[in-house]
């Protein structure tokens, strides 16, 4: 505001001298004329600083995320579920929305190790495998595993709204067949609404430099309406989900916990059950959260790139949703130990079975050690006395 207010004071004083010296219009239009082109220039001039500080902060984010940050949480999620998989699976966790859970865990997983070479090794390559692997495996690929863990995540949601809001439905409509075959019904359409995404990209060789381009059909209208029926399918019908039924679940925990305490209900079978059934509700409540902040970045880089958005901000927003999407896929065993006490049981009931066989299998190997020094005295004391009788 004062630079402005002080380039109006300087164009007055310059009209006012040249309508004391000459009052000549001629004149007057061209210190119009130089005002408006100081003006232009120094607009032009700040539009591309604020080009170069965008295309800076965009390059740094985009080396640490894909560096440092992306590769790091790839790691850290792939063992989180592999050993959340390692449990739901001994633990005997077999109620259905466990069902989800381990589906949920397998998803993510194979998605992160399938982004991990991509932020490793094969972003930046020029090579004709790394850009292969780019454009026909980790591209379609990620996408369907993203998706799926989206929709997922949105079948346990519902499946639990209707284990609270209808209990005597839930358990017609919550049975392991049913989730095993939406599982699949996801995993389906998830497939065929990927197909496209082959035909996105060709490689291109120049002067045995690889890289891929654009092929006619990702640059035509048909892909732009199936982009936007994915944003709306995949990011916008979730978010709306997540955003009614999550609502909905906290202000229904949050009355079961105000009934208890007013009731003054104390432990017995059954309110032990209702607490389990709640403490999952309350995982399941941290799962929506994050995949919500997850989600969220992510379509609103999607609907970006249908505007004129520059190509810098692009690059940064699509880092910052990417790397959120990366947290999603990898904290599961974090929710899990936190809020589900289920879960952390059956850890403790696996590590505790394995030490007590290895403490059985160190005594028994003990025993027999000893059973085997026994004997051996034995048969030397007997030959002492054979001797000595001789």
């Amino acid at each position: 505001m004062d630079r402005n207010s002080s380039l109006i004071k300087m164009f007055a004083m310059l009209c006012r001298r040249q309508n004391v010296s000459c009052g000549d219009e001629q004149k007057m239009n061209e210190t119009v004329a130089a005002f408006l082109k100081h003006i232009l220039q120094r607009h032009l001039e700040r539009k591309q600083n604020r080009s170069v500080v965008i295309m800076e902060s965009a390059d740094i984010v985009d080396y640490v995320c894909n560096m440092y940050i992306g590769p790091a949480l790839c790691i850290l999620g792939i063992f989180g579920n592999i050993f959340n998989i390692f449990v739901l699976f001994r633990g005997r966790l077999l109620d259905s929305p466990y069902v989800y859970l381990k589906a949920l865990s397998f998803t993510d997983m194979f998605a992160l190790i399938l982004s991990l070479p991509y932020l490793l090794f094969t972003k930046h390559s020029d090579n004709f495998s790394p850009n292969v692997y780019n454009a026909f495996v980790f591209l379609p690929v990620v996408n369907l595993l993203t998706a799926a863990s989206v929709w997922i995540t949105v079948g346990v949601t519902i499946d639990r709204f209707i284990f609270v809001k209808f209990p005597l439905l839930a358990r017609s409509y919550s049975s392991g067949s049913r989730v095993k075959r939406r599982i699949f019904t996801i995993y389906t359409f998830g497939i065929l609404f990927t197909l496209p995404r082959y035909f996105c990209y060709s490689l291109v060789n120049d002067l045995g430099v690889y890289r891929m381009e654009f092929t006619p059909f990702r640059d035509s209208a048909y892909y732009r309406v199936y982009d936007i029926v994915c944003i709306i399918i995949y990011h916008f019908i979730p978010l709306v989900i997540f955003v009614v039924i999550n609502t909905y679940l906290i202000v229904a925990v949050y009355r079961a916990r105000f009934l208890r305490q007013e009731l003054g209900i104390r432990n017995n079978r059954e309110q032990d059950w209702q607490v389990e059934q709640r403490r999952f509700t309350i995982t399941l409540i941290g799962i929506i959260v994050i995949s919500i902040v997850a989600i969220f970045p992510s379509t609103i880089s999607d609907f970006s790139r249908l505007t004129n958005l520059s190509l810098h901000e692009y690059k940064l927003l699509r880092n910052i949703s990417n790397l959120l999407l990366l947290c999603n896929l990898s904290m599961n065993f974090v929710l899990f130990c936190a809020f589900n006490k289920r879960f952390v049981r059956a850890i403790k009931t696996i590590f505790n079975k394995r030490r007590n066989k290895t403490r059985i299998y160190i005594s028994f190997k003990s025993r027999t050690r000893s059973s085997r020094s026994d004997t051996c005295v034995v048969t030397r004391q007997h030959s002492f006395i054979s001797a000595c009788k001789m």
